[in-house]
């Protein structure tokens, strides 16, 4: 992913562009990823499927990184460190004017696709955590039904069993 980068203030729009362009890519990878694992939260049948999106998801979001940390490397090369944390769109503006137009097209649709996995990731986290309230429910009102008192949590801690409604009153 890393390559060798000409330092010339000329290319160096260029080399951002590109390196803006790789991480869309990477971004588009990663929301398809996301909407895979909606897809598959909501036709749920068998948590193996979500556990390989979630590695997919992980591993896309290391490339991910590795490709802004790459772009801000280039940032930084031209312009110190405290300017690079103001914003793009102030960068933009010091850049060669050919290239404004095209980076900001580019940023505008690279926090589009960022901005739109954001809100799926959230949403398919809100799924998973019914799910696994459903499921801890259930489980406890099966564990209250046969008498269990304790169950174990998942560093191994004795913990109490939920207690809340009956099943049903004798």
């Amino acid at each position: 992913m890393t390559t060798h980068h000409d330092s010339s203030p000329a290319s160096l729009p260029r080399q951002i562009l590109e390196q803006l362009v790789l991480e869309t890519e990477i971004a588009k990878q990663f929301l398809q990823v996301l909407n895979d694992e909606s897809a598959e939260l909501m036709a749920f049948s068998s948590p193996e499927p979500l556990h390989e999106l979630a590695q997919k998801k992980w591993q896309i979001g290391q490339q991910l990184e590795a490709a802004y940390k790459e772009r801000m490397q280039l940032v930084q090369s031209r312009f110190p460190v405290s300017e690079t944390q103001s914003s793009l769109t102030a960068t933009l503006e010091k850049l060669d004017p050919q290239q404004q137009g095209d980076l900001a097209k580019q940023w505008h649709h690279y926090n589009a696709l960022v901005s739109q996995a954001k809100n799926l990731n959230e949403n398919n986290a809100i799924m998973i955590h019914s799910y696994l309230k459903y499921n801890q429910d259930a489980l406890d009102s099966l564990n209250r039904a046969a008498g269990v008192q304790h169950t174990y949590d998942g560093k191994g801690m004795r913990k109490p069993v939920n207690t809340g409604k009956p099943l049903a009153s004798a």
